[in-house]
């Protein structure tokens, strides 16, 4: 019985404090969920669209009018607050004169129209000179303000939240000083050429620093020199708009970014093709000790996955599983089962079918999605029994229940949970599984995601397990674009019952559109 209940208090450990958090902070939840879908992976705003349907944006500018402030104690979580209503007050202005070429297009954009928030009237310039640089003097709050123009830093797809505001502060600082378009250095003229920002605001940065190079250096990966010279980049005021096109007909969105919990929006598409090798030469036997088994056992499975957004709550989608295997001796090479051959100690075949639909069950909670897949054998005689071949899968029809959940620690760290229920429907055999697997992501750069991953898989024999195995590895993407994606992942199986002792080997690529 002990296992169902660490598996059950996981999943009330997923939901409860995020549920908890969201009681606490709807609006940086609901800030969160505006920008996600206004704002491009490259920092454009969807001004176009905001304007056509401008519900959400007005009713996040409303609350901000009758906000009660003082609900929000830590003083991160107002200087958080600030922040946000600064950048959703600006996309306001914007929208409420679209279509316009630049903010300076509207007389008064920072310092004549007035906005209410948390019952007072306050201009642009108010929120950010006499409040945030005021009551909390920060130079980084120079790289989250978004001022509507391309020269200012770019916006991110996500609201600033009380509990992640240092990382993210800190991340914005990393980013906008290590990119070209704000912090130039020119080694032959030994010149760095800055953003008007850090001219204009140079007092708020020498607060921390004796120079501007010296505060740059704090986040550079290349330092600068101390005797280069500084020079001003011109300041681009056209509007920071995402082009219309793009946004109705391209993939704006960056895989990075995404989980399985990520939900696909109406008419995006996903395909994805992931190809598994798992080999063995032992296995773990019924007190789970470690066996050779005289020979080597290999499978290969190639699985082409499709979604598409129905909604932006309901995705669904089918997979097509290809499977081969080979049964050959302990020295031979695992590629061989490359060979697809048919035969007493191989056999390849399109295995399996399988529709499937995935939904948020809860729209407070936009981390958690819910994921219910059919498999169908689509093959006769999967399992062997009949022609004495190798075991390639089972010939019963198996339905699978997968919860996904992930949490942001800071931009560049994320964890993602995955819990499971699959039910084998077998007469003489029923088989129920819960599989449990944890997955830690560091993202280094926009082009490179790493990760660590372990996996703790149950089947049930009343109450107790008849077998398990366990799975741990590493892996890595690399980004072509945003939106395509490379992955390669190597795992080994340490200990078990009842099961295999191998490794597998994983290559796979995913395309959105």
């Amino acid at each position: 019985m002990k296992p169902f209940f660490l598996i059950l208090a996981l999943l009330l450990l997923l939901q409860g404090p995020s549920a908890r958090a969201q009681q606490a902070e709807p609006f940086f939840q609901r800030t969160d969920t505006f920008l996600k879908s206004a704002v491009t992976y490259d920092g454009m705003v969807r001004y176009a669209a905001i304007h056509k349907q401008p519900k959400a944006l007005q009713a996040l500018v409303n609350e901000l009018a009758r906000f009660p402030l003082e609900r929000l104690k830590p003083r991160a979580a107002q200087k958080a607050f600030w922040i946000n209503a600064y950048n959703l007050l600006v996309i306001h202005t914007v929208v409420q004169f679209y279509p316009i070429r630049s903010p300076k297009d509207v007389p008064g954009f920072f310092s004549g129209k007035k906005h209410r928030v948390a019952g007072r009237q306050l201009t642009l310039d108010q929120i950010e000179h006499d409040i945030l640089r005021k009551q909390y003097p920060d130079p980084r709050l120079h790289f989250v303000l978004v001022c509507a123009a391309k020269g200012c830093p770019f916006i991110i797809p996500e609201a600033f939240a009380p509990s992640r505001l240092e990382a993210q502060l800190e991340e914005r600082a990393r980013v906008i000083i290590n990119d070209a378009r704000y912090v130039r250095v020119d080694p032959a003229a030994k010149t760095v050429h800055l953003s008007e920002i850090f001219n204009w605001y140079r007092g708020d940065f020498l607060r921390q620093s004796k120079s501007l190079i010296d505060y740059l250096n704090r986040y550079r990966r290349r330092p600068i020199p101390d005797d280069y010279q500084l020079r001003f980049i011109p300041y681009d005021w056209s509007l920071n708009e995402a082009p219309v096109r793009k946004a109705m007909h391209e993939s704006d969105r960056s895989l990075q970014n995404f989980t399985p919990s990520t939900m696909l929006r109406l008419g995006e598409m996903e395909i994805k093709l992931f190809n598994n090798l798992y080999t063995q030469t032992a296995f773990f036997d019924d007190n789970g000790n470690r066996r050779d088994q005289g020979g080597r056992s290999t499978y290969f499975t190639g699985i082409v996955y499709v979604l598409t957004g129905v909604s932006s709550r309901i995705n669904a989608g089918a997979d097509v599983y290809f499977k081969s295997v080979r049964n050959d001796a302990a020295g031979s090479s695992p590629l061989s089962v490359f060979r697809f051959a048919s035969g007493a100690n191989a056999r390849t075949a399109v295995a399996i079918i399988a529709p499937k639909i995935k939904f948020v069950p809860f729209p407070a909670l936009t981390r958690l999605a819910v994921q219910m897949q059919l498999l169908i054998p689509v093959a006769s005689d999967l399992e062997g029994m009949q022609g004495n071949r190798p075991f390639l899968e089972y010939d019963d029809v198996q339905w699978w229940m997968q919860f996904f959940y992930d949490h942001r620690f800071s931009p560049a760290v994320y964890l993602y949970l995955e819990n499971g229920v699959y039910i084998r429907f077998d007469r003489t055999d029923p088989a129920l599984l819960t599989p449990v697997k944890a997955i830690v992501n560091y993202l280094p750069t926009p082009r490179w995601t790493t990760y660590l991953q372990a996996e703790l898989a149950p089947t049930w024999d009343g109450f107790g397990w008849s077998n398990y195995y366990s799975q741990v590895g590493a892996g890595v993407k690399f980004f072509l674009r945003p939106n395509l994606e490379l992955e390669s992942l190597v795992t080994v199986f340490p200990f078990g019952k009842n099961g295999g002792a191998g490794q597998t080997y994983n290559f796979g690529i995913r395309w959105v559109r």
